[in-house]
């Protein structure tokens, strides 16, 4: 949420790895190569005009989580997560554990 806080305006895209740790991509070829490499990974993005460009490019397998960082307000943030189910990305409730 901090690199999402600091890039407010900028592309935010990337694949969180199975460790939570996000590995940050600016283009469409590295993103393919990263969920390549990380396929049981989660797509990480915002709602910026780059990435949103990047993302339309992507053809996503069944199963593949996707996590949307949103700004309604300045400075309030929301997620938003999605799993794709067939043609369609399908909302998932996000739970909070620690």
């Amino acid at each position: 949420m901090s690199l999402a806080n600091q890039l407010a305006d900028d592309c935010l895209l990337g694949i969180m790895s199975e460790n939570e740790k996000l590995i940050q991509v600016y283009t469409d070829k590295e993103l393919k190569q990263v969920m390549s490499a990380y396929p049981e990974s989660i797509l990480v993005y915002n709602q910026s005009p780059q990435s949103i460009q990047i993302r339309d490019t992507i053809e996503y397998s069944d199963g593949q989580k996707n996590i949307e960082v949103f700004q309604e307000t300045k400075g309030v943030f929301g997620l938003r997560a999605y799993r794709q189910i067939g043609k369609i990305q399908t909302p998932v409730t996000l739970e909070l554990s620690d």
